[in-house]
């Protein structure tokens, strides 16, 4: 469950990323090739586990870019994902999911007061590196709760994000 929030287990996969320190250089055609295939593997598991139109991702500009997550389809897509979390801690321990910009970190900001305005006042702001600090508290998982506070808040980040 902790690699799913962390790729963004309730809004996940739009999420953009530059490969880490331990690849090659993610400027580098080895290194968006590796991240590119990591990311084929994900979508490719997600089509083997109920969402069966999941398009590839891309690489742009060194980052990985995955498609967003369907609509309507939230019940199933969690649990494509779940299954998929071997693949996706790949993806996580890859580095993908380490560098957020500053302007997405500030949008995560904005996401965060959205949450905790609608319901969920313990949420925190991300750290820097755009990491939300939750892992292992009662906010380190899927709530109804959480889920309440996450439709108004999409305008804000629809995207994915990581827990520490």
């Amino acid at each position: 469950m902790t690699t799913l929030l962390r790729l963004g287990a309730v809004a996940l996969l739009a999420c953009s990323a530059a490969c880490g320190s331990g690849q090659a250089d993610p400027g580098g055609a080895d290194g968006e090739t590796e991240l590119l295939n990591l990311g084929k593997e994900l979508a490719q598991c997600l089509r083997q586990n109920g969402i069966p139109d999941f398009p590839d991702p891309l690489v742009k500009d060194g980052k990985l870019v995955m498609p967003s997550r369907p609509a309507g389809q939230d019940t199933t897509f969690d649990r494509a994902l779940k299954s998929c979390d071997s693949v996706a801690r790949k993806l996580d321990q890859s580095g993908a999911g380490d560098r957020f910009s500053d302007a997405d970190v500030a949008k995560l900001r904005a996401f965060a007061r959205c949450i905790r305005e609608n319901g969920v006042p313990e949420w925190p702001d991300p750290k820097s590196d755009g990491s939300f600090p939750i892992l292992n508290t009662p906010l380190d998982g899927k709530t109804e709760r959480l889920q309440r506070a996450l439709e108004p808040c999409r305008k804000h980040w629809n995207k994915g994000w990581r827990v520490s």
